[in-house]
């Protein structure tokens, strides 16, 4: 996707225990034009300001306490509001291994991005993700059950994923959906 999306009005919310990387992302997003970020040391407080402000997206670091990055993911997906638990997850991690990864793509996020974090490829999936929710509506993550569409005023919020395909079944396919 090579598009230029404008970011201008696409709120982030960036859960990440480390005070100099919540820095970086918050200069990185800014630099994307992003004009509203929230900030959170840890999932906790990143659960808050999800019910409070209601992002458009999340990056979310793995490893945190009290509240991990997969805790999060959990509780965050359970939600009863539909445009609360279909809010775009990237999940932004120095913990890269496969099994993570994998755990992540189950948990139901969109992206996965190891950490040093190069703009670059944050930007690039962040316009994967508004590019298939501008096609299909939003979803919880890259797998799961297909959701019927439902209308909450203007937005139309749709589960995108689909059964796999057989040759989709596969785990290693699963780790590369969630690093495209």
């Amino acid at each position: 996707m090579n598009k230029r999306w404008d970011l201008s009005q696409v709120s982030f919310l960036v859960v990440e225990d480390n005070m100099h990387m919540r820095s970086i992302l918050r200069s990185v997003l800014s630099g994307f034009g992003v004009r509203q970020i929230y900030e959170a040391a840890d999932g906790a407080d990143g659960l808050e300001i999800v019910l409070d402000r209601t992002p458009d997206f999340i990056l979310v670091d793995w490893a945190m306490a009290p509240v991990s990055g997969a805790d999060f993911i959990k509780i965050l997906r359970s939600e009863a509001d539909r445009m609360i638990n279909t809010t775009p997850v990237i999940v932004v991690s120095a913990h890269s291994r496969k099994a993570t990864i994998l755990e992540a793509v189950k948990l139901g996020v969109h992206g996965f991005i190891a950490k040093p974090v190069s703009p670059s490829v944050l930007y690039n999936h962040i316009g994967d993700i508004l590019y298939k929710q501008s096609l299909h509506g939003r979803c919880k993550g890259v797998f799961g059950t297909t959701q019927p569409t439902e209308r909450k005023g203007n937005v139309s919020v749709t589960d995108l994923s689909r059964p796999a395909p057989s040759s989709m079944g596969r785990k290693e396919d699963a780790l590369s959906m969630a690093l495209l």
